[in-house]
């Protein structure tokens, strides 16, 4: 009896409960022992204060006796049924006739004890009515939820309260050969390890469980690997919806895409051997299933190095396009460079977009139809890279001796630069060590930097050569670049809200 108590103490907390009784000593003595069961305990003496108070209180549950003066226990329960239906009702009655029992089943009446019940019976009464009421509340919530996830039919859903599994739809019990919640709870004790251990996907980690993880991120979209009941590994995109009327609670939907194929992309170099055309039918795909998600995509771009980056929904796809929506400062970059990257938890590279279809500023949208993947990108550098400004000076020694051609800055940052030469220095190869010297303008008086710097990579094209060479500055000299970058940073953010882009 102990651990129902406990239960409805835990489950009764935002509950009310009214105890409508004519006899003042029993009012008294009921009032005590409800007190220790019921945190929010209300009383009346007859049906007609009994309703009175129900009318403002709107208890969830009501016990009360029949043989009352003013309005009798019948009367009321009716009058409190036909306002709220779902209110649990306990008889208490010394006679126990069956006309009586006949139409308190016929008011919905929840249950109907003999007067003077015993502690035991009330009890057991009380946590059932709970139950009830916690039950109807989350298959209230569940059937308000599951209707805003998109594509739920085609989905495993399931509702889980603090890490507990709830309620379910039928697919998900599908997916594991089980009659009911219970009979999961028993075949998969640890559900801890339902999600298996793959590059980039959600599983749980020594620091935290994958329930855990979807709940701290409502709304994201994370890749899974499942083995269903007969051992058959499937590859799932799990999303959670956080349901804001009630802590703890969250809806977790699972969208079965193993006929995809696409579990492989995330293992080793696969991207790297795919045709353009195999990326862009791949990355269609991954569109679909995020648009399905009513999830968005980040752009990303750069102006004279400045990091211009906007979320984006996918507003139409085709067998050879996608329709994106985002704003107007994306709209203005993509415009002027023809060009962007796509980012997304469910893409495992970073898309390209080295030529974009259209740009339009009124409906808002980019149309894109050339993508693919890429390893290397932009939109995961540490240390941000700007082009300097114009009046900027610098000189390249190799071996002790001055490159004697045009040397012109590309862009910089605290760790590293990115030169153009008009041509090549005889010898000049990866990995050998160079002298610069740069002068940047401030506003108080000129940087100047002399240092070492090792080159990471040379680019041949039609004119000229670029080199990026790595360097480690020191502690004064870097911190004077750092301040360069910021002022430099909040000039092209200047610049380019003036800018207008027809």
């Amino acid at each position: 009896m102990k651990e129902k108590i406990d239960t409805i103490k835990e489950l009764s907390g935002n509950l009310s409960l009214l105890y409508v009784e004519d006899n003042d000593g029993l009012r008294a003595n009921m009032l005590k022992l409800l007190g220790k069961i019921f945190d929010n305990v209300l009383v009346a003496a007859d049906g007609e204060d009994g309703f009175g108070t129900f009318l403002q209180v709107k208890p969830q549950i009501v016990i009360t006796d029949l043989n009352m003066p003013n309005l009798d226990g019948f009367g009321m329960i009716q009058k409190i049924m036909a306002l709220e239906p779902r209110s649990k009702v306990i008889v208490l009655s010394a006679f126990d006739e069956k006309q009586e029992l006949y139409k308190a089943i016929q008011l919905g009446v929840f249950r109907f004890l003999h007067k003077p019940a015993k502690v035991p019976e009330l009890v057991d009464a009380i946590s059932d009515a709970v139950l009830s009421i916690q039950e109807e509340e989350n298959r209230l919530l569940f059937s308000n939820q599951i209707k805003t996830i998109f594509n739920y039919q085609h989905s495993m859903v399931i509702m889980i309260d603090k890490g507990k599994f709830i309620l379910s739809n039928q697919r998900f019990l599908d997916f594991f050969e089980v009659e009911n919640l219970k009979k999961f709870e028993k075949t998969y004790p640890l559900k801890d390890e339902l999600l298996l251990e793959h590059k980039d996907f959600l599983y749980s980690t020594p620091t935290s469980t994958w329930q855990k993880t979807l709940q701290a991120n409502p709304n994201k979209l994370f890749h899974a690997k499942i083995k269903n009941s007969k051992g058959l590994l499937h590859h799932f995109i799990v999303k959670s919806r956080n349901i804001p009327e009630k802590e703890g609670h969250c809806v977790l939907s699972f969208d079965d895409v193993t006929e995809l194929n696409l579990i492989s992309l995330f293992d080793g170099n696969t991207i790297h051997g795919h045709t353009s055309k195999e990326d862009k039918k791949t990355i269609l795909t991954f569109m679909k299933i995020i648009q399905e998600n009513s999830a968005e995509v980040k752009i990303h771009n750069f102006y004279r190095g400045l990091t211009i980056v906007n979320p984006a929904e996918i507003a139409a796809i085709t067998e050879d396009e996608v329709v994106l929506k985002t704003a107007n400062p994306q709209l203005k970059i993509v415009g002027l460079t023809n060009f962007m990257t796509i980012s997304s938890e469910v893409f495992p590279k970073t898309v390209i977009c080295k030529s974009v279809k259209s740009v339009d500023m009124d409906k808002q949208t980019i149309v894109i139809n050339e993508m693919s993947f890429t390893s290397r990108s932009s939109v995961d550098r540490k240390f941000i890279r700007l082009e300097p400004d114009k009046e900027h000076s610098c000189m390249l020694f190799h071996k002790s001796i001055q490159f004697s051609g045009n040397v012109r800055i590309v862009d910089l940052s605290e760790v590293s630069i990115k030169i153009e030469i008009n041509s090549m220095l005889p010898g000049m190869k990866t990995g050998e060590l160079v002298k610069i010297s740069i002068r940047l303008p401030l506003s108080k008086s000129p940087i100047s930097i002399v240092t070492e710097a090792t080159v990471f990579r040379i680019d041949e094209n039609a004119e000229s050569f670029y080199m990026v060479m790595l360097f480690e500055l020191r502690t004064k000299e870097k911190n004077a670049l750092k301040e360069y970058l910021a002022n430099r940073q909040m000039a092209l953010i200047r610049e380019f809200k003036k800018m207008d882009i027809a």
